[in-house]
């Protein structure tokens, strides 16, 4: 094994006990070896922690760190800092990867000069699963996607560490929702060349209902809000905003959306200029939390 690791492949780790093996099996099973796994269990209450220091008394590239809950954001940067190889790869740790991910996404970054490489994914539901193709052709294309809420999620993506250096992209601080979203788009903002292999190497796990994205608290969406405010300075300081008008419109909306359910009067001054999308999405929108807030709305002449 090389002393220095070509990926770093990041893990923040809380309160995963049933699903974290199966995610490290996974990657100590790449077909590419030369990598480190960075495991930081975020003060796990559960058998988290006996787990990653189990695992890294059987396989050297394993570090483990452990310390008092802090968040995602909090957790996600402080991977980041551990990190010591070329590219960074992050994996949630309920989710798994397939054999040959790591291998043909380096092999396409190095063959390309790509410094971001990005794959298709699989959502496993419990008693389904689906196909996710977001396959781009360009940087603008990604771009315009991740910025109109298309799945601008970390661990679909290998990103070269010189680009995080040369962008000085760090992780928001105390934004625990959407903050992927934020560094997703400031990594794709400071590439030169974005690369997508059409492979299906991610497997995205929804059956774990203790996961962010399963349990949207009010809290959690207005971090979404905060994440939505930070992007919309990057993009007016880089002289992008009028660029992205349109995608970063939907963004608003959307990043909202689920306000409604607590404060109907808070979702109408949040983003007021996108209000108007209402007419265009609420009738397709055929959420019963969506309908409900649609005729609220209406009496108290929000919309």
């Amino acid at each position: 094994m090389c002393c220095h690791p070509v990926i770093s492949v990041l893990i923040p780790a809380y309160n995963v006990e049933s699903y974290l093996a199966r995610c490290i099996d996974s990657i100590l099973a790449q077909s590419m070896k030369n990598f480190e796994i960075i495991l930081i269990d975020d003060g796990s209450t559960d058998g988290t922690g006996r787990i990653c220091d189990d695992y890294a008394k059987k396989d050297l590239r394993i570090k483990v760190y452990h310390q008092d809950n802090k968040g995602i954001s909090a957790t996600r940067e402080l991977c980041l800092q551990y990190a010591s190889g070329d590219f960074i790869q992050f994996v949630d740790a309920d989710d798994w990867i397939e054999p040959a991910m790591l291998k043909i996404m380096l092999n396409a970054a190095c063959e390309t000069d790509a410094e971001i490489v990005g794959c298709n994914f699989v959502q496993i539901f419990q008693k389904k699963c689906e196909k996710i193709r977001t396959y781009y052709e360009t940087k603008d294309d990604f771009l315009r996607a991740v910025l109109s809420n298309q799945w601008g999620v970390l661990w679909k993506l290998l990103i070269k560490r010189t680009v995080l250096d040369r962008g000085d992209i760090h992780f928001p601080e105390n934004i625990n929702g959407g903050e992927d979203y934020y560094f997703v788009v400031r990594a794709l903002i400071e590439s030169a060349y974005v690369l997508c292999v059409d492979e299906y190497f991610y497997n995205y796990n929804r059956i774990n209902e203790k996961s962010t994205i399963s349990t949207p608290t009010k809290n959690k969406i207005l971090e979404q809000i905060s994440a939505t405010r930070l992007v919309e300075k990057v993009l007016d300081c880089k002289g992008l905003k009028k660029t992205y008008s349109n995608e970063l419109m939907l963004r608003k909306f959307y990043s909202k959306y689920r306000l409604s359910k607590y404060d109907a009067k808070l979702w109408a001054v949040t983003f007021p200029e996108s209000n108007s999308l209402c007419w265009k999405y609420a009738y397709n929108l055929k959420d019963k939390l969506w309908m409900n807030f649609w005729e609220v709305a209406r009496k108290m002449k929000l919309i």
